[in-house]
């Protein structure tokens, strides 16, 4: 009996040591399961945060208006500079932080982690940049949005600081103008023109605030035209973008062209060869272009959201009404600064070289562009315009 017993005892012991080793074994297999889970869920946590790209983040309006009134500010030393330096700072500062946030959003930044700034001026990083930015124009409608009124401003601001330093009759121009600024009183009192140029300044900005939210995701690759209505909207936007930028590249070329002439024929001579035997004012038409054009890519990205989106439209509309309402203010005062400095310009062509046969024959072969009704006298002002002047 006491070795059955024993036996019992002793299978019993085992059968126990048993179970426990089973249960050892499946939780050192659980315990397996679980970190083996655990670590694939992190992995893929980890690389949906890597290929999922960091949401648009917009500047703040306040910083945007910021950056448009900071270099207005420079007119409180130089009347002139308030709309000229002011002006394309503005342009080139506003711009330039929205294409920034485009290309971080698309992971393409235009400025690559670096140390110091020898190395953001070294060949590796300016090579990354201009590859980086050269995708973003193909693959971005806002980036190439952003691109045309960085590239206005940023080279308004190099001609206006090459006339200064390289040509006299300018530097005399803008201390006519600060003489007479001066004769109207103290620097304070022109804090109510300097603050409506920032507005203007502001206002001509917006449309890239509306393309940017509206037309996220959107290329500017062309595809053939169909019957469907959001392709035909896409191509007319895609087209508007790019003749925004086309009216800024004519004036460019305008002030380019007639820069090259005056100096080999000379400070007083007609400008009549090269862009100027099509358009008789390039940069103020092609700025108006620009501007007109920036604007209604703006009204073409809220109707073409409201198109291919479901429901929606009225709340839309009404979301986007204030930049809509500030980018015609921007595209209609530009405009009507530009067309009366146009008309001034007519002017004094014609009381220069009205008798002159070239002159003739370049008004009836060449487009005057966009101006006001002519005027018997130019004004004083308009006859000392910034950028016009042949």
């Amino acid at each position: 009996m006491m070795y059955l017993s024993s036996t019992t005892d002793a299978n019993t012991s085992n059968k126990s040591r048993s179970k426990r080793s089973n249960k050892t074994a499946a939780a050192v297999v659980l315990g397996a399961l679980i970190y083996t889970s655990s670590a694939t869920i992190a992995n893929a946590a980890k690389k949906a945060v890597v290929e999922s790209p960091p949401a648009l983040v917009l500047p703040t309006i306040p910083r945007l208006a910021l950056v448009c009134i900071i270099p207005t500010l420079l007119g409180y030393y130089k009347s002139e500079y308030g709309v000229s330096y002011g002006y394309g700072t503005a342009m080139a500062a506003s711009s330039a932080l929205i294409l920034s946030s485009i290309a971080n959003a698309a992971q393409l930044p235009l400025l690559p982690a670096a140390t110091t700034m020898k190395n953001y001026l070294s060949v590796i990083s300016l090579t990354t940049s201009f590859n980086n930015l050269r995708a973003l124009l193909t693959s971005s409608l806002p980036a190439f949005h952003s691109f045309a009124l960085f590239f206005y401003g940023t080279r308004l601001d190099l001609f206006l600081l090459y006339r200064e330093v390289f040509l006299a009759r300018f530097r005399a121009m803008r201390e006519r103008i600060e003489e007479r600024a001066k004769k109207q009183g103290s620097r304070l009192k022109r804090t109510p023109f300097l603050v409506s140029c920032a507005f203007l300044y502001f206002c001509m900005m917006s449309p890239l605030l509306i393309t940017t939210q509206m037309c996220e995701g959107m290329s500017m690759v062309f595809r053939p035209i169909g019957k469907d209505l959001v392709n035909i909207l896409e191509t007319a936007l895609r087209s508007t973008v790019m003749l925004s930028l086309l009216g800024f590249l004519l004036g460019a070329m305008g002030d380019i062209n007639k820069t090259i002439g005056k100096a080999i024929k000379g400070e007083d001579a007609l400008i009549t060869g090269g862009i100027f035997r099509f358009f008789r004012h390039p940069n103020y038409t092609g700025e108006v272009i620009g501007w007109v054009s920036s604007c209604l890519a703006g009204f073409l990205a809220v109707v073409l959201k409201t198109v291919s989106s479901t429901g929606g439209g009225l709340a839309l509309w009404k979301s986007m009404a204030p930049y809509l309402l500030l980018s015609v203010m921007g595209a209609t005062g530009i405009s009507f600064v530009l067309a009366t400095a146009t008309t001034g310009l007519e002017f004094r062509q014609k009381e220069k070289y009205g008798d002159t046969d070239e002159y003739k024959e370049w008004i009836e072969k060449s487009w005057v562009g966009f101006r006001m009704t002519p005027k018997e006298k130019a004004d004083e002002d308009s006859e000392e315009s910034e950028s016009g002047d042949n």
